[in-house]
């Protein structure tokens, strides 16, 4: 086999559906792939190529797939560090040196290796053939075993299409259990085990905080039947958003910077915590404050390093979430007491009435939290949810109701990441309704991936929270100045944008407008935009939480 032909092999014997790219990259390959049941995705940048690619691995569960010519390969490594942060497999290849011409300035020549090797896992030259299928076994190997994320490969040739030699026959074939992540379902030490279930049994207030790990795993189910089994209250890290559904009676809200005030006063209140897949930065702790100083801590991680990083005294749980969940519940032995958990649903019932009343109030204009409601509302019933950071991510953590049969996944913090994440997405799962919630700030980033939509029929919905501006960053500059340049924009009319690039686009003014532009654009056939004209003096407010001890 050529090269070119066995890398187009494994790709379709991994079970992948989409390939995007910027063109021109190994072409041969791409025809190939066409051949075989694959598509390749021309995108209009490499970065939104790599953001593709971490959509539709995190809604697959196989290795997201993106690839540059060399000249692009720095641009498709910074789309890269969204997934490397949010523990994505995604496989990037790019073009590069050959080996007889390096160091001699051949035109657009670089070596990008040192910029991969921050951003990825695995990082290596395919200079030859014979070295091809060893070096993708290893990247996908990499890729979706211990701690997924981001790998490289660099084949020779400034468009890819230059490695050496042949690949043997039979050669050209993957290790089936490493196209899909997690590759290997790690346990934990069983002292550990036993342990947090004599925490758990002892705590007058426990409390599961869940983290994005829970889905990496495929856990959802084994923790909503963990907590019902023994009545453990459960709040989330925002990447955690919807593993238990709105309704849920266990269910108390998203913690942190990004949160609902009562769900971070219930992770105060709490004297045991276990955390399922959360890394408990910065933004989950609101700043290393949750839990309370001296609440014990068990930790379920896949990562050695995270279980009880920045933490004294946490028993660490090393392992496969779900697996680690599985092991847990054969030990416990006792349900949580009643008060805290009546507690606990008097702090979500007061959430509900807090936030109601803002979602359905009589606005003269409209209001993120009411535009939020109102999406959640219309939501179809296994509607995949594509977030963006910034507002967009503040507004879901509060806002978003999500039900039993919707998914939810939200930038790790790239502003523009959405609206290409919510293609790969789609691609991923072109059977389900895909809703991009983004701001008229990230939608620029990526607006041209519109087009590429269109071009392949990839029917996402784009709802943008329209306040012309960038309003949360307002408070740097001062009103009434030049300086207000720098975050208001120019008026633009954003459903006439999509319009002229061929999809579906409707301007909202009102939130009893939602349900109907969202069921038009579901129904249209084609990528659309929902143009959400909100009110840009409203900014999310700062997360309170109540001191520990006031347990009205």
């Amino acid at each position: 086999m050529t090269p070119q032909e066995a890398l187009a092999a494994m790709i379709a014997d991994s079970g992948a559906t989409h390939f995007f790219h910027v063109p021109v990259f190994a072409h041969h390959a791409m025809s190939r792939l066409i051949e075989l049941g694959v598509t390749p995705v021309v995108t209009h940048g490499e970065k939104a190529a790599a953001y593709m690619a971490d959509g539709y691995a995190r809604v697959s569960g196989r290795p997201g797939l993106c690839g540059a010519q060399a000249i692009g390969g720095t641009n498709l490594a910074a789309g890269l560090r969204d997934a490397y942060l949010a523990r994505t497999p995604v496989i990037a290849f790019t073009g590069g040196p050959r080996a007889e011409t390096r160091h001699r300035n051949v035109y657009q020549e670089h070596d990008d290796m040192p910029v991969f090797d921050r951003l990825t896992k695995f990082n290596a030259v395919i200079d030859r053939g014979e070295r091809l299928p060893d070096l993708v076994r290893q990247a996908y190997r990499a890729a979706t075993s211990g701690v997924p994320r981001p790998v490289h490969l660099e084949l020779a040739g400034a468009v890819g299409d230059a490695v050496g030699g042949e690949a043997a026959d039979g050669e050209a074939v993957l290790d089936a259990r490493y196209t899909r992540a997690p590759a290997v379902r790690a346990p934990a030490e069983p002292e550990a085990v036993r342990k947090a279930a004599a925490l758990l049994a002892e705590a007058r207030r426990p409390l599961v905080l869940i983290g994005g790990g829970v889905k990496r795993s495929g856990a959802e189910a084994v923790l909503a039947g963990f907590a019902d089994r023994w009545g453990l209250p459960a709040v989330a890290s925002l990447n955690g958003l919807g593993v238990l559904p709105e309704q849920h009676p266990l269910w108390a809200g998203v913690v942190g910077s990004y949160a609902r005030d009562e769900a971070n006063t219930a992770l105060a209140e709490a004297d045991a915590v276990l955390v399922v897949g959360s890394s408990l930065g910065s933004m989950t702790t609101r700043n290393f404050t949750l839990p309370a100083a001296g609440c014990p801590v068990a930790h379920i991680d896949i990562d050695p390093e995270e279980a009880g990083r920045g933490r004294r005294g946490v028993i660490p749980l090393v392992g496969d979430a779900r697996t680690v969940l599985e092991q847990l519940d054969g030990r416990m032995s006792a349900r949580t007491p009643e008060p805290w958990r009546a507690r606990v649903s008097r702090l979500r019932a007061r959430w509900r009435e807090r936030a109601g009343a803002v979602e359905a109030g009589d606005h003269p204009s409209l209001r993120p939290e009411s535009l939020w409601r109102a999406v959640s509302d219309a939501l179809p019933g296994d509607a995949i949810v594509v977030a963006d950071t910034g507002h967009a991510g503040a507004w879901s953590a509060r806002h978003l109701h999500l039900g039993p049969g919707h998914a939810f996944i939200r930038a790790a913090g790239s502003l523009g990441w959405a609206l290409p994440a919510a293609i790969g997405a789609k691609c991923a799962a072109p059977e389900r309704p895909v809703v991009c919630l983004t701001g008229d700030a990230g939608f620029y980033y990526h607006v041209a991936e519109l087009e590429t939509a269109r071009r392949y029929g990839v029917n996402i919905v784009v709802v943008v929270n329209d306040n012309a501006g960038m309003n949360q960053e307002a408070v740097l500059w001062r009103e009434g100045t030049p300086e207000e340049r720098n975050w208001r924009f120019e008026p633009v009319d954003l459903a006439a944008v999509a319009a002229s690039f061929g999809c579906h686009g409707q301007v909202v003014e009102k939130a009893d407008q939602v349900a109907g532009a969202l069921a038009a654009a579901l129904a249209s056939g084609r990528p659309a935009v929902v143009d959400a004209r909100t009110d840009p003096a409203v900014v999310a407010p700062t997360v309170h939480t109540e001191a520990a001890g006031n347990r009205s």
